[in-house]
């Protein structure tokens, strides 16, 4: 076979199979002879089929993926799994702690900057790919002889899914906040969706939790009798890994790590102190495969920001810009009170919501107002919203008038 499997009839090209699926919205089973023209060279379906095109008729999808899972010979199995969710962090988490594995090993990450290995890139339409989409991806890890795979897990992926096919050796909780409510309904829906994760943890894997978040007792209980746990945290005593004396800037950090006894410093070109939660995640993460915290820390020396996650771009005129991904209430009131820590000028933000993010326009209007000298309200993507809609939900808490421009 030289095509791949292609779920999305748009995206065929010629010699692929093209994976019907009878979804909630729509049937792509009605995108058949679209596929086909565009050389579709056989079809897995739930349906039968007119026409005379090679085709694979199975119970459902679920039956579907499990068959291209095995033509694939298993390719998640081949490598070490860590899987990373959470509300904040988790392409920090996965970046950096691919990055720093490639020192050493042949690491994968997918999530929402893409997919990406040695000599491969590719963007992806959402932060964790479809299943399908995964072994086309994973298959490839293989064939580049690809040892870690680092992978962002996203709650809409846990409820959908879309990774049940992979059992993961490690796993990561960043931290649980408000998030994608649109789409759970509740916080409670919201995070049984993140505790799913531990359910896709392997017989003697090991998952690494924020102890100083609320949601910690949730996860260790849902871990009680079903995986090895390792616990970090600043504000709390009764952890693994702990940071102390904790000092930072738009430059990087230090701390002091605390771990079975010895106490050492650590210092991280990740900026502002909620990387100091971030760094400690990779630490343990980095910990769990060398077994030798102080190689670990060594190599957080050498980590890179991701682009647009605390991105700083000092510019000639003395000014600062940092580039951050916040969209929520959490993460922006994090960046905004750690930049205003260090800020001896003025802050200008420049902020837009998403159409999906309307409920949450006017709280991050009003908190973006208050934590700034002056705001900009924009939109990257309305979604079918009217942009005049989401600029005065924006402007409503913070008493001004939008001005379109």
């Amino acid at each position: 076979m030289t095509g791949k499997f292609e779920t999305d009839s748009r995206n065929v090209n010629q010699g692929d199979i093209f994976v019907c699926r009878q979804g909630l919205c729509f049937d792509s089973h009605d995108f058949i002879d679209d596929a086909a023209q565009k050389g579709a060279v056989g079809f897995i379906t739930s349906k039968k089929i007119n026409g005379n095109q090679p085709c694979i008729k199975t119970p459902g999808f679920p039956v579907s993926v499990s068959l291209i899972n095995r033509f694939y010979k298993y390719p998640q199995d081949k490598m070490i799994n860590i899987g990373i969710t959470g509300t904040n962090g988790k392409t920090t988490v996965a970046y950096c702690l691919q990055q720093l594995l490639n020192r050493h090993f042949n690491a994968a990450y997918t999530g929402t900057l893409g997919c990406m290995f040695e000599g491969f890139h590719s963007s992806l339409m959402n932060t964790t790919p479809d299943a399908i989409t995964l072994l086309n991806l994973m298959a490839k890890m293989n064939r580049a002889g690809v040892t870690h795979h680092v992978m962002e897990v996203s709650s809409h992926a846990l409820d959908q899914d879309r990774v049940s096919m992979i059992d993961f050796d490690i796993i990561i909780f960043t931290n649980l906040g408000q998030d994608h409510l649109d789409y759970h309904g509740n916080y409670d829906e919201y995070v049984q969706s993140k505790l799913r994760l531990v359910d896709r943890l392997k017989p003697g894997g090991t998952a690494i939790i924020n102890r100083d978040d609320a949601t910690a007792p949730a996860i260790l209980d849902r871990c009680r009798g079903k995986a090895e746990t390792i616990t970090f945290g600043i504000q709390s005593e009764q952890v693994n890994i702990r940071a102390t004396h904790v000092t930072s800037s738009y430059q990087g950090g230090s701390f002091s790590v605390e771990c079975n006894g010895e106490i050492f410093p650590v210092k991280t070109p990740l900026p502002f102190s909620f990387n100091v939660e971030n760094s400690l995640m990779i630490l343990a993460a980095l910990n769990l495969i060398h077994k030798n915290l102080t190689k670990a820390a060594d190599l957080l020396t050498h980590v890179q920001p991701p682009p647009g996650r605390g991105e700083v771009i000092n510019l000639p005129n003395g000014a600062t810009i940092i580039i951050d991904y916040a969209h929520n209430h959490n993460s922006l009131e994090n960046l905004l009170d750690n930049t205003r820590q260090h800020c001896t000028g003025k802050i200008y933000t420049v902020i837009g919501v998403t159409g999906e993010r309307l409920a949450d326009a006017e709280s991050i209007g009003a908190l973006c107002a208050q934590r700034s000298d002056k705001v900009y309200f924009t939109c990257d993507n309305p979604l079918g919203v009217s942009l005049l809609r989401l600029l005065q939900a924006m402007c409503k808490k913070s008493r001004t008038q939008p001005l379109c421009y």
